[in-house]
């Protein structure tokens, strides 16, 4: 890694369950040195991603104004800002958009819907690679040499599918030609979610979905073709914008 890369990797060491962090201790962690992590904590420190006190390190408020800038100018958020307030008006589902990230992927927008769900999984969160439709559809969509590497290199996180290979291809095209995946208690027991992928326009890849997450009998309510339907065909307006 080059010094940028390891340096900026230092604010992925923060969660919910160490929000504070001594430089000895993010040293510790990262395996630097100390001399190396102090010059690149108060670096960090500097430009408004690290704050400190009391000899401890925490996110800083410019990864705030960050999110601002990147919510308003992320051509997929913004199409998506005219297209999931009617998803979630018509089906009272929780709209969710996911998207892929150095192979990662993050719900990077929740709009809450009628039941107000308390989702495990919600904006800001890293997603399984492969539990929850969000995840499925971005991964089914890879090409067969890339899905191979990434199974390969991320074996464990494919769940029943981490021994067999060709089960996984199998199953990615399945959805693939369904065009949308539902995924039911993969993530929250007694939450169902239907997604579909977003392929962008201006590349053709699939870098995103967008999903609806419902209670297990909210979602008995719907025909599941008609919904998934309903949820590819905002999901090719959002793609069309990007």
């Amino acid at each position: 890694m080059s010094s940028l890369t390891k340096m900026l990797s230092i604010l992925d060491v923060f969660s919910s369950s160490a929000t504070s962090m001594t430089a000895e201790e993010i040293a510790e962690q990262m395996g630097f040195s100390r001399t190396t992590c102090y010059r690149y904590v108060k670096e960090l420190a500097s430009v408004g991603l690290l704050v400190s006190s009391s000899g401890r390190y925490t996110l800083g408020p410019r990864i705030i104004h960050l999110d601002y800038n990147m919510r308003q100018s992320d051509p997929t958020l913004t199409a998506a800002k005219l297209v999931t307030p009617k998803l979630v008006r018509v089906t009272g589902g929780d709209a969710l958009i996911a998207a892929l990230f150095d192979e990662q992927i993050i719900n990077v927008m929740h709009e809450t819907g009628a039941d107000n769900l308390q989702l495990g999984f919600g904006r800001g969160r890293i997603m399984p690679l492969f539990q929850g439709a969000s995840s499925q559809v971005i991964v089914a969509a890879m090409s067969r040499t890339r899905l191979k590497r990434l199974h390969e290199r991320r074996n464990a996180e494919f769940g029943e599918f981490a021994a067999d290979w060709t089960r996984l291809w199998r199953h990615c095209q399945q959805i693939v030609e369904t065009g949308y995946c539902i995924s039911r208690g993969e993530l929250d027991s007694e939450f169902v979610g239907i997604a579909a992928p977003i392929r962008a326009a201006s590349s053709g890849e699939v870098n995103s979905s967008l999903s609806l997450i419902f209670h297990a009998e909210h979602f008995a309510l719907f025909d599941e073709v008609v919904l998934g339907k309903l949820l590819v065909d905002a999901s090719l307006t959002i793609g069309k914008a990007t």
